[in-house]
């Protein structure tokens, strides 16, 4: 597992946002050596709920496993790190590591890619859930990360590249892709039960 770093915390005084974003932890160049080497993964649709089976009237992706490994571990050093610095200014809430790999979603317009409203919490204490934007949004239509923390619908940033980190009991969803295919690195933070 990946531990944080624990940069200062300032203190927070407003209600938390829907979603905070960060960018530039990857060169375009980067970016297509992180999808190259997830396309060389196996791959398996993604399953859902508590029996954890395929269910593609609730979400239609393919899933690839980045391990950390010695080929990976930059690509985990880059994103905990802002993800440390995101949380510090914007939750502040107290964060361990992730408790899975980054996973490498696919969205395909031929396969009616989409994921409805859900929520990421899991089994552990998932405090925060990443998706970072691996697509350029010319390449797709469609597939918009949205969030309906508060009964009003948000659209999250599509730029190619985006870190949009949020808390994983929002609800969300990606709407359906209608044209090519949508990529995102996808990962939850975890840390101790909240108090």
């Amino acid at each position: 597992m990946f531990h944080f770093p624990i940069p200062p915390r300032p203190p927070v005084h407003d209600p938390l946002p829907n979603f905070v974003w960060g960018s530039g932890l990857f060169t375009p160049a980067e970016l297509d050596k992180i999808d190259g080497h997830a396309l060389t993964l196996p791959s398996r649709q993604v399953t859902v709920g508590r029996d954890l089976t395929y269910k593609p009237e609730a979400n239609r992706s393919v899933v690839r496993s980045l391990a950390p490994s010695a080929d990976t571990t930059w690509i985990y050093q880059r994103i905990t790190s802002m993800v440390a610095q995101l949380n510090a200014k914007h939750f502040q809430f107290e964060i361990s590591g992730l408790d899975e790999p980054l996973y490498h979603v696919t969205y395909d317009a031929a396969d009616q890619g989409h994921y409805m409203w859900h929520t990421d919490v899991g089994s552990t204490t998932r405090k925060l859930s990443i998706t970072f934007q691996m697509t350029d949004p010319a390449d797709y239509d469609g597939g918009d990360l949205e969030m309906n923390a508060f009964g009003v619908i948000d659209r999250c940033p599509r730029e190619r590249g985006t870190l949009v980190l949020f808390p994983s009991y929002y609800v969300h969803r990606v709407t359906p892709v209608t044209r090519g295919t949508r990529s995102a690195l996808v990962a939850w933070i975890v840390g101790p039960p909240f108090r």
